[in-house]
């Protein structure tokens, strides 16, 4: 019976990886001008103004592509460690993601139009999204070596994960902030509250999934 329960979660993490690695083949084969760009705008202002000029059909289509290799990859992050990983939790998880980033849009949207600064919002909310789709699709090599290679390097993996992703977490909320305060002006306090209840929280779950 543990013999079964084992291969049926390596036969849903592979799948699953499979599906990340499928996506990601079709955004490296089809859209890698634009997926190059993607991840550069999560580090340099010029490359995401650059992208947010190319809204296009092409974009729209790295953005749907990359958000799908976001909520399998942030799935197996989530669920790593989980010895009883199986169908119905991943379906939990990819629901719970799905109502967080849609429940985060919806925010932003609502402050957008309170404080009357929609072309500030759409801002906002592609800086967010845009952290979160490039991270997704860095760390898939790694999740991949996480999963299936020899648990003797996963230590040093699991360091290597968490500080890529904070290092991701800190240029956003860099970028967020800039644009709160230059274009919102809004008081740094209020944008620390935003992150704290709306940006932080991923991150602090995927790090107790690794250490706990």
């Amino acid at each position: 019976m543990q013999i079964n329960q084992i291969e049926i979660q390596s036969s849903l993490v592979f799948c699953l990886i499979t599906i990340s690695f499928l996506f990601l083949g079709l955004l490296r084969a089809y859209y890698w001008k634009h997926t190059k760009l993607l991840i550069l705008a999560s580090f340099k202002y010029r490359y995401a103004s650059q992208y947010l000029r190319q809204d296009n059909a092409f974009t729209e289509r790295v953005n749907w592509l990359a958000f799908v290799v976001l909520v399998v990859n942030f799935s197996l992050l989530f669920l790593f460690k989980n010895l009883e990983i199986n169908l119905i939790d991943f379906l939990r998880l990819v629901l719970f993601i799905l109502i967080y980033y849609a429940f985060k849009y919806m925010i932003i949207r609502f402050l957008g139009n309170l404080l009357f600064a929609r072309e500030t919002t759409r801002l906002v909310i592609f800086f967010s999204y845009l952290s979160d789709k490039s991270l997704a699709i860095i760390l898939s090599p790694l999740i991949l070596i996480l999963y299936f290679f020899s648990f003797d390097i996963n230590l040093i993996l699991i360091n290597i994960v968490f500080f890529i992703t904070l290092i991701f977490l800190l240029f956003k909320s860099f970028w967020i902030w800039r644009v709160g305060t230059n274009s919102f002006g809004l008081p740094s306090f209020y944008i620390f509250l935003y992150l704290c209840i709306l940006e932080i929280p991923p991150f602090v779950l995927i790090a107790k999934g690794f250490f706990y």
